[in-house]
């Protein structure tokens, strides 16, 4: 079984290439004090598999993310239906009730009359 083992070297030094030197003679055993060293070993395999699960983690979140933001919209227009990408999640409706408009025709000669009682007020100011 293979092992990862860390260690650390603390000592007092000037600068980076003094501190290399002085734990470059710590462990070839020239140099017993003044250096403190701590030591973590663990098996490869855990960190392995550590390493693969969270990478596996993060495609399944950027696909996950990908197929909520961007689905397929069927659009009818006309006889034909077309299909967009759009943002949203597939599958989803808006409720509206229905319009209370009796017939076309009087709807608009309604409204164009609200329209014109609208713009004959708006002049009297």
């Amino acid at each position: 079984m293979r092992y990862r083992t860390v260690l650390e070297v603390i000592c007092n030094a000037a600068n980076k290439d003094e501190a290399c030197d002085i734990a470059g003679e710590y462990l070839k055993g020239n140099i017993d004090f003044g250096v403190e060293m701590k030591c973590h070993t663990e098996s490869l395999a855990g960190h392995k598999a550590t390493r693969y699960v969270a990478s596996s983690v993060l495609v399944l979140l950027v696909l996950a993310s990908f197929t909520f933001r961007v689905t397929p919209v069927s659009v009818e227009e006309g006889a034909e239906t077309r299909t967009r990408y759009q943002i949203g999640i597939h599958d989803t409706h808006t409720v509206m009730p229905a319009l209370k408009t009796r017939h076309r025709e009087d709807f608009k000669q309604e409204w164009q009359d609200r329209k014109d009682e609208a713009i004959l007020e708006y002049l009297k100011q």
